[in-house]
């Protein structure tokens, strides 16, 4: 009998287990904003009714901007993200006010107290992700920019791309701040919360449509290095996301797993892996979170079936291609899981 800890390790050895560890995400946004224990509480209650094989965490996806000053109305929602009341970052003299903060104060603490807690709730040794966006995502939210992923169509026609082409030093200087302080904030969750690991968000900003490669490469992977370093020795979970998101920019970064949606166009097949991917990283996905809230469990469970199919002899981590609708219905959740155990 295979403990969901040596199945999902079994599957970052590159080994086959006795089926790919299986987990899903989403918000409630009702629940994800008054403190850290009700949002433990709801966490927990997602856990313990669908017995996932490892916890992917989704805190509110405001919190980066509150740390450096972002409002938001909370009883305002526009899908997963509240309305914003202020924006910390409306133009260039803004960007002075982007500081490096400790990481062990304010919204941070919160989410160590969150990880704690969680830790403590959980009833066996179940891996744990913290969600953490990438610097350059977080310089984008701070700029009230919507994180470039899913299926929407990509515009460089904001004001993070402006002032990135307007006055690259400072923008420079703001990602640095930024990065160190999501590095002392990593520093924390690992030291003081004892984290597994960390679901790594790097959005759209890969997307072909948004930036080019050398945009991406000067605005964007340096300071995703440095994380990467940072994060030593938690797991790293690392998802692309949107069309033509560009996984193969990730391929040879030092990190344990890569996720990204098959299923939006231009991106490669999850069975293409071992053709492009690093040896040493696992790929994730596999199952088209838009079939979710639409009564689709029967297609999602063919899904799911066909994906174990293709990926019988290639070790992966199975979940759904980005985050589920908050109105997702049980019947899919259990289709899901029940396809997902079909080799039990």
């Amino acid at each position: 009998m295979w403990t969901k800890k040596e199945r999902f390790e079994a599957v970052l050895n590159h080994e086959l287990a006795d089926r790919p560890p299986v987990s899903a995400w989403r918000h409630f946004t009702e629940k994800e904003h008054s403190g850290a224990d009700l949002f433990v509480e709801t966490m927990l209650k997602w856990q313990n009714t669908y017995d996932w094989d490892y916890v992917k965490l989704q805190p509110r996806a405001s919190y980066y901007e509150e740390a450096w000053g972002g409002q938001f109305d909370y009883n305002d929602y526009e899908g997963v993200l509240p309305k914003v009341v202020k924006d910390p970052i409306g133009g260039v003299a803004d960007l002075e006010k982007i500081t490096v903060l400790p990481g062990d104060q304010g919204v941070f603490a919160e989410q160590i107290e969150v990880i704690q807690k969680m830790k403590a709730g959980l009833n066996e040794d179940i891996p744990m992700f913290q969600t953490m966006m990438c610097p350059t995502s977080i310089l984008q939210k701070l700029c009230a920019v919507n994180p470039i992923g899913r299926y929407r169509a990509a515009s460089r026609d904001d004001l993070m791309m402006t002032l990135m082409h307007e006055q690259p030093e400072r923008i420079h200087k703001t990602l640095q701040n930024i990065t160190d302080t999501m590095a002392d904030y990593s520093k924390h969750l690992i030291e003081d919360a004892g984290l597994y690991g960390v679901f790594y968000g790097a959005t759209g900003l890969s997307r072909s449509t948004y930036m080019t490669k050398e945009e991406w490469e000067e605005f964007v992977k340096p300071y995703d290095l440095q994380m990467m370093e940072a994060l030593k020795p938690c797991k790293i979970m690392v998802h692309a996301c949107g069309l033509e998101v560009n996984p193969e920019y990730f391929a040879h970064y030092p990190i344990d797993i890569l996720h990204w949606p098959e299923s939006a166009a231009g991106n490669p097949k999850l069975d293409t892996a071992p053709q492009w991917l690093d040896k040493s990283i696992t790929p994730m996905g596999g199952c088209d979170e838009r079939l979710f809230g639409r009564h689709k469990a029967e297609e999602i469970a063919a899904l799911t079936r066909n994906t174990l199919k293709r990926m019988k002899d290639i070790p992966f981590v199975l979940a759904p291609d980005c985050s589920l609708a908050t109105n997702t219905y049980d019947e899919e959740l259990r289709a899901f899981i029940e396809a997902a155990h079909s080799n039990d």
